[in-house]
């Protein structure tokens, strides 16, 4: 029955934290500025070089990311984007 409940408790944990945000992992060696735009709303983030960025409450079901990547990426809760600093796109010419 305590296993049961445990259980549960980190299932519902698990349901409520990560599963419900936008990730931002910079593997670039520098500092990158982010921009989530939900249309009425629009936040610009800094992520320092080799670290992670969690949005709860700024993407809540999707957004618009921009970056370093030269274009806005479509992006919905629980997307995980890596960026090393240059583009996503593959016929990008600075790749």
């Amino acid at each position: 029955m305590l296993k049961s409940a445990l259980l549960a408790t980190s299932l519902a944990l698990t349901m409520t934290t990560g599963a419900h945000a936008l990730t931002v992992n910079n593997k670039s060696a520098a500092e990158i500025s982010i921009g989530l735009d939900q249309g009425d709303k629009e936040t610009v983030h800094k992520i320092a070089a080799g670290k992670s960025m969690t949005f709860k409450n700024e993407c809540d079901d999707h957004c618009g990311v921009t970056g370093p990547w030269n274009f806005s990426k479509w992006a919905k809760t629980g997307d995980t984007i890596d960026t090393d600093g240059k583009s996503l796109t593959s016929g990008d010419k600075a790749s």
